[in-house]
């Protein structure tokens, strides 16, 4: 309950906050990740940012396949859903929903909500135009039952081959500071199940040791790629 209640409040934040024009559906998880443990079942908050009109927000689940990559494809599904199916927000509003999948699967699978506002039927009189309609996504992982994190690298003097062996998405980002000596900035990956990436190195850094931020399963470590 607590947890369901931090969402809401962050959402509160949003909704109070200086929103782009174009924002008018808002969540309070961009990222949702299912673990290992328990039932299938995660709450977020979904707020109207617009402050005249209402809608109706219909949610709409894919299975993303190959996700991140040039092969991506997006399949409707029913695997995971959402409840309740349609509900309306009333301007500068939002409410709770609940996210949820009816198996667990062998292999990590991801999911793409997207959540479509339809302006709702009012008797009330207009006060502005809406032209366009902006939906927002929630992406969902959810983890197998045994996950296991696994990361190989190979290093050639500038450039590091990161490969993701095991069956859990893993995030490599750059710390504080990415090198004991030089100042540097090294962009961030997601790699899911079977990924490669290939990360080249600024001339400046290509002979020093590299140090990156390692997170999996909720943890979060710091690991050291040795110049050799």
């Amino acid at each position: 309950m607590n947890k369901l209640l931090n969402k809401i409040l962050c959402c509160s934040a949003l909704l109070c906050s200086a929103l782009p024009a174009h924002a008018q559906i808002i969540v309070s998880d961009a990222i949702v990740e299912m673990d290992n443990q328990g039932a299938l079942i995660e709450n977020i908050a979904v707020g109207n940012a617009h402050h005249d009109h209402s809608f109706t927000v219909t949610p709409k689940v894919y299975e993303v396949q190959n996700p991140g990559s040039t092969q991506e494809i997006l399949t409707e599904t029913n695997t995971v859903f959402v409840v309740p199916n349609q509900f309306q927000l009333s301007p500068r509003s939002q409410r709770p929903v609940r996210i949820a999948s009816k198996v667990r699967p062998e292999v990590e699978k991801v999911y793409k909500i997207d959540f479509l506002p339809q302006k709702a039927e009012t008797t009330e009189p207009e006060k502005s135009a809406i032209s366009v309609l902006s939906s927002t996504s929630v992406m969902t992982i959810i983890r197998p039952l045994n996950p296991e994190d696994n990361l190989k690298w190979q290093r050639s003097e500038n450039q590091i081959t990161f490969q993701n062996i095991g069956n859990t998405n893993i995030v490599l980002r750059q710390p504080k500071q990415c090198t004991e000596n030089v100042e540097c900035t090294i962009p961030g990956e997601r790699l899911w199940p079977n990924d490669t990436w290939n990360l080249q190195l600024p001339d400046a850094i290509a002979m020093e040791n590299i140090k990156l931020e390692y997170r999996a399963l909720g943890n979060i470590k710091e690991i050291i790629i040795p110049y050799e």
